[in-house]
Formats: C-alpha cells, sequence, structure tokens
C-alpha cells in the first residue's frame, strides 16, 4: 500500500528549522528563509490536498515574506529592497 507524503509533519519540521536558524542570528542563518519557503511549499500542498482554502491563501502569502526575506539577506540593496526602503523611511 503506498501511503501519501507526510506534508503536515514535513510543513511542521521545515517550518521549525527555519525558525531556529533565523534566531540563532549566525552566518548561516539566512538559509533560514530557505526553510520557511520549503515549509511553505509543504503547507501549501497540505491545504490543497484537504481543501483548506484559508490556510492555502495564508502560504501563499508566507511564501511571498519568505522571498522577500531571501532577496533581502541573498541580495543585500536588490531593487525591491531599495523600493521599499525608500517608501517607508
Amino acid at each position: 500500500m503506498k501511503t501519501a507524503p507526510d506534508y503536515e509533519g514535513l510543513g511542521a519540521q521545515f517550518g521549525i528549522a527555519g525558525a531556529l536558524l533565523l534566531a540563532l542570528a549566525i552566518p548561516l542563518s539566512k538559509w533560514g528563509w530557505v526553510l520557511f519557503l520549503a515549509s511553505n511549499a509543504f503547507w501549501f500542498l497540505f491545504a490543497i490536498k484537504l481543501k483548506y482554502h484559508k490556510l492555502a491563501w495564508q502560504t501563499v502569502i508566507f511564501s511571498g515574506t519568505s522571498l522577500l526575506g531571501i532577496a533581502n539577506t541573498f541580495y543585500p540593496g536588490n531593487p525591491v529592497q531599495s523600493w521599499l526602503t525608500g517608501l517607508f523611511t
């Protein structure tokens, strides 16, 4: 018998690892954003599988914030960061 992937468990594990990595504030911490993005993907699959549409939309928005975190930490001074900094300062 085939079993479905444990999207809920994987989403939780990647999210916990990402949060811990960001909280440590070490040079590798920027990879926490990548783990968050992976977590978002698993939570999205979980939500779609169970037809939790509001959770699916939440993970879409969280994926956007994860992509913004990736852009800002891996590519400091990127055009989006510069635009947002100018907009809110």
